[in-house]
């Protein structure tokens, strides 16, 4: 039977460096987060470019995502925005390049939003009750008053 593992806790340490007060200080000093934390910033800088080429009707349907390896990955709502995005394809790309960003490929890939649900307005009493529940508790509000 092999020797027991040594807690987990231990060794984190060598990941966690002393005096990073905050994530984003963690981050500047840890390879692998800084890495996703640059690459999340080129994504973010590369949709801020783009977005002016886009219809407005469009832009909340898509969603900015992974950037790796020359490949930025796009989301949209739905088959329908992502067909007519794959129509700008060309022009991001061009715009892209000419900004400095070296862009290979643009994916497009489809994932709906998720649901909202429907806001309650501030002044409107939330009933959570049942509407059967609800009658016999006035009933007997009534009869006790």
């Amino acid at each position: 039977m092999s020797a027991p593992r040594p807690f987990a806790a231990s060794t984190t340490t060598a990941f966690a460096p002393r005096g990073a007060a905050s994530l984003s200080a963690w981050a500047r000093v840890t390879q692998p987060i800084a890495a996703l934390q640059d690459a999340a910033t080129e994504s973010h800088q590369m949709w801020q470019c783009v977005q002016p080429l886009l219809p407005v009707a469009l832009l909340g349907g898509i969603r900015a995502g992974r950037w790796q390896d020359g490949v930025w990955s796009l989301t949209a709502s739905s088959s329908a925005v992502a067909a007519k995005l794959s129509q700008f394809k060309p022009t991001l790309l061009q715009r892209l390049g000419a900004q400095g960003h070296a862009v290979r490929d643009i994916r497009i890939r489809v994932q709906p939003l998720p649901a909202q649900g429907v806001p309650v307005a501030a002044d409107e009493p939330q009933n959570l009750c049942p509407p059967a529940v609800r009658t016999r508790l006035q009933e007997l509000l009534h009869r006790s008053g």
